[in-house]
């Protein structure tokens, strides 16, 4: 009795495993095609729960702060994927206004927001 439990929690435990890497292999290699331009600047803000709907968005500018590719991931289990997010599409990221966003947004929109101020100014050459 015990043996079958034990056989079917290391079962469902090993195929966590394999799903969980399955999904980190497609965030690497969405953060890897995003990346792919020949100018601009690219933030990843990440909205963790422990309990409840997470959120982790890609965010892609030109060299002006233009958004012109954005991907989100939101879910609470294994098979969440990026998806084309066209609602950031176009927008200023110098003009966002966060919280006329939806909250599930707001976390995740600000720290991608944040990583891409840090790179602009990291390249912006001192006088």
């Amino acid at each position: 009795m015990w043996g079958i439990f034990i056989a079917i929690f290391i079962t469902l435990w090993l195929l966590q495993f394999f799903m969980t890497k399955k999904q980190l292999k497609h965030y690497h290699q969405t953060i890897k095609e995003m990346s792919n331009r020949f100018s601009g600047y690219l933030g990843v803000g990440v909205d963790k729960k422990r309990l409840g709907v997470g959120t982790v968005l890609i965010v892609v500018t030109n060299s002006e702060g233009i958004i012109v590719d954005c991907r989100m991931m939101s879910g609470v289990t294994v098979f969440a994927r990026f998806k084309k997010c066209k609602r950031f599409k176009g927008l200023d990221i110098l003009d966002i206004n966060i919280l006329d966003y939806e909250a599930k947004y707001q976390s995740s929109l600000k720290m991608a927001i944040e990583k891409i101020y840090q790179q602009m100014k990291e390249t912006v050459p001192m006088l």
